[in-house]
């Protein structure tokens, strides 16, 4: 087997057999006639599992699809007065809204429906997990040079529609944190100039609390139905783009046993394993360990424990409100936003430094372009300028995420919100620069001493 797992030679040219090292290929060829574009397709050799992540966000949707799907077919997205029948002693016999008393139903009254409530809320952190850092691995490798500029704006795509996601679902329960949730992102759409209102009416379709009644089942269409169709589209779109493009590959190193590569300028010529049966193998596994750390975690770990939160109402303040991990760099970003931009701070730190953020983000591909194609992955010691960037940014997002804890520091800290908003900024401002600009010496200076230039 271990033969079957080295790295083999594909050529896209005739007259030469695929996969000649891969004895498990040829014996499944000479049977199946494997010798097809799709299922002869080369996976890179990756010693270091990380070209696995992007198979991690695939599976993860699948089972975010799955679970879905049976809670979709009983959740009732309306905010009408009922009176719930179950057993949460709680609330028995007591008037909540329609959603949330669906909510607690599939949670403690249908039978495995809080495991797979769960499931679906660690499959959704799961996901955007596993796709933000397959996007790191692609930046950090240079792996989005030429010509696989069109899969990186499809995965930015992507990573922006998971945390569309992410949003809508999480008001879904109609609980006290997902009314409050709701309230700051109305009100971040309301405060963007010229077109707020327009977009306000668009996605909220009124305002929110007034006309949560009409609001909650639009965000029940977005999860359910319209962002999953453009997810899946995209997915496919990228799908298309890897087949019709050769895998990025790590260069060979001086520590290979074999440290003479192919001619990185011969694109006829990609090592890795087949598609199949190795690479399916592969999957195979991958697919059963996510699965399984899902469950685990659903098992073990529940969150958002509606019955704890409390149903929405407008005449409670829930105290200790966060938004899911994904977005806490963005709830950071709104506190640390003076409010001394005449009246626009919510604006500017709530939408435009996003923004900003994922748009750079999208176009990186535009800003270190590349005229010829490249095929092989970068070692990011050699990339001062890319490499100081990344690093920077997730400096930035760390440092924001811990400034949208901050009461929570502040309680650990002994001290008040108030008292350490000052350090906080310093942090928001000072670290991320002070971080990248040492990166980028450190490696400049590095390459200086291999007698390289950047």
């Amino acid at each position: 087997m271990a033969d079957d797992t080295q790295s083999t030679d594909a050529r896209t040219d005739g007259g030469v057999e695929r996969y000649e090292h891969s004895r498990l290929y040829r014996w499944l060829d000479a049977r199946l006639d494997l010798d097809d574009d799709a299922f002869g397709k080369a996976f890179p050799d990756d010693r270091y599992g990380s070209f696995l992540l992007g198979e991690v966000a695939l599976f993860s949707f699948v089972i975010l699809a799955a679970t879905g799907t049976f809670l979709g077919l009983m959740y009732t997205p309306v905010t009408s007065e009922v009176v719930y029948q179950g057993q949460v002693a709680k609330y028995a016999g007591q008037s909540v809204p329609g959603a949330f008393a669906s909510v607690l139903r599939i949670s403690y009254d249908v039978r495995f429906g809080m495991f797979v409530r769960m499931a679906h809320h660690w499959a959704a952190y799961l996901f955007v997990a596993a796709m933000g850092l397959h996007m790191f691995r692609v930046f950090f490798t240079g792996a989005y040079r030429n010509p696989r500029e069109p899969n990186w704006l499809v995965g930015s795509g992507l990573l922006l529609l998971a945390l569309g996601e992410g949003y809508f679902g999480y008001a879904l329960p109609y609980d006290d944190f997902s009314q409050t949730a709701t309230t700051i992102g109305f009100q971040m759409t309301s405060s963007i100039p010229v077109v707020g209102t327009m977009l306000k009416n668009l996605i909220f379709g009124g305002d929110f609390p007034a006309n949560a009644t009409y609001i909650l089942p639009r965000f029940f269409f977005y999860h359910v139905f319209l962002l999953p169709a453009i997810i899946m589209g995209l997915i496919g779109l990228h799908m298309f783009f890897l087949l019709r493009q050769k895998h990025t590959e790590h260069p060979e190193s001086s520590r290979d046993s074999s440290p003479v590569g192919p001619d990185p300028d011969d694109e006829s010529v990609v090592v890795g394993v087949p598609m199949w049966p190795n690479q399916v193998a592969m999957s195979i596994i991958v697919f059963c360990f996510t699965t399984s750390i899902i469950s685990f975690l659903a098992a073990l770990f529940p969150v958002q424990r509606v019955a704890i939160i409390g149903p929405a109402s407008p005449l409670t303040q829930p105290s200790g409100v966060r938004p899911d991990w994904f977005f806490m760099w963005v709830f950071g970003a709104l506190k640390m936003t003076p409010n001394i931009f005449f009246g626009y701070g919510r604006f500017i730190g709530g939408v435009l430094f996003p923004g900003v953020v994922i748009g750079v983000m999208a176009l990186w591909v535009f800003i270190d372009r590349h005229e010829e194609p490249v095929h092989f992955t970068a070692n990011p010691l050699d990339r001062p300028m890319p490499t100081a960037v990344g690093v920077a940014a997730i400096s930035t997002i760390i440092v924001l995420s811990i400034a949208g804890m901050d009461t929570f520091v502040a309680e650990t800290l002994g001290m008040s919100a108030d008292a350490i908003f000052p350090y906080m900024l310093g942090m928001t401002l000072l670290v991320p620069p002070a971080e990248g600009l040492i990166v980028y010496y450190a490696l400049k200076r590095r390459l200086a001493r291999k007698g390289e230039v950047a």
